[in-house]
């Protein structure tokens, strides 16, 4: 059976999250959203594009998001780029990006800086910190 793109990319994510000292649980919730060690949501979303990556979300994936950012416990969501890197956004982060009152499918785009950093941009603006291409994993277990 061959392997979707999807489950390439995501599983890569993954098995970096699970290889790292903080992580002791995963339990899956829907597709392409994780609970690690019982309090953590991961959201993993993957582009094949070459920089700038695109990556988009249904207007029911943006009122989701907009729940697990509300909820207790801390909500990433970590954009898979290829195989360049993985941009691993705090709820922070994400709620800059996303114009989250819109109910209309929304877009964000991820584009490398040299000295291998990201730079991310959707409707609801430009995050304000430029991300660390190398944050991800420990920045999910911090």
């Amino acid at each position: 059976m061959p392997v979707a793109a999807r489950d390439f990319y995501q599983g890569a994510a993954l098995s970096l999250l699970i290889r790292h000292p903080a992580y002791a649980s995963i339990r899956p919730l829907s597709a392409g959203r994780f609970l690690l060690n019982g309090s953590i949501r991961v959201w993993l979303k993957h582009s094949k594009d070459k920089s700038p990556w695109h990556f988009g979300f249904s207007p029911e994936e943006v009122t989701a998001l907009g729940q697990d950012l509300g909820t207790e416990g801390e909500t990433f969501l970590c954009l898979v780029c290829r195989r360049d890197s993985i941009c691993a956004l705090d709820g922070t982060e994400a709620a800059q990006a996303f114009d989250l009152g819109l109910t209309e499918e929304q877009s964000l785009t991820v584009t490398r800086i040299p000295g291998r950093k990201l730079q991310v941009s959707g409707p609801g603006g430009q995050v304000a910190d430029i991300i660390m291409a190398a944050a991800f994993p420990d920045k999910v277990f911090a």
